[in-house]
């Protein structure tokens, strides 16, 4: 259970990220139909005298149905961002609960910052420099290593 939740907390953020893309997605989409970029145009006859037409007109507007489906999409993914964004801040608790009652300081630091702060294993290194001020050396693979020796440790126990 204990590597799983954290599994399962970077899977939620991501999955977030995920949903919050395709909503700025579908708004740049919006925009576009509602500022007139994104106008259609058809061409109509203007009627018949006889078997001869009047002409023709261009007809140029918003296509209204398209438009009001990608609104209806919107709402219910921001319904459904709501609900993961719920379910990620339960598991954020959990995470930070699990990270604080390991013995270990310095892997709880690391498993902090990569998890809890979504940082990546280069930024991971230089604030874990930043913490210990010279005192010891971290690179990326060497946090990477005690996290990866971590968890392979606990998922024996």
């Amino acid at each position: 259970m204990k590597k799983h939740i954290l599994q399962q907390y970077s899977d939620s953020l991501a999955r977030v990220k995920l949903v919050r893309k395709s909503i700025d997605d579908l708004n740049r989409k919006i925009k576009k139909i509602s500022t007139g970029e994104h106008y259609v145009t058809d061409s109509v006859t203007r009627g018949k005298k006889g078997k001869k037409s009047l002409g023709t007109v261009v007809i140029t507007g918003i296509p209204y149905p398209e438009y009001n489906k990608k609104k209806n999409l919107l709402k219910r993914r921001e319904n459904r961002l709501k609900i993961e964004e719920q379910e990620l801040l339960e598991l954020t608790s959990q995470v930070e609960e699990y990270i604080a009652g390991i013995e270990d300081i310095e892997v709880r630091n690391i498993l902090s910052l990569y998890y809890i702060d979504d940082l990546n294993w280069i930024q991971v290194s230089h604030r874990m420099n930043g913490i210990y001020e010279g005192r010891r050396k971290y690179t990326d693979s060497s946090c990477r290593r005690k996290h990866d020796r971590f968890l392979e440790k606990n998922e024996k126990n």
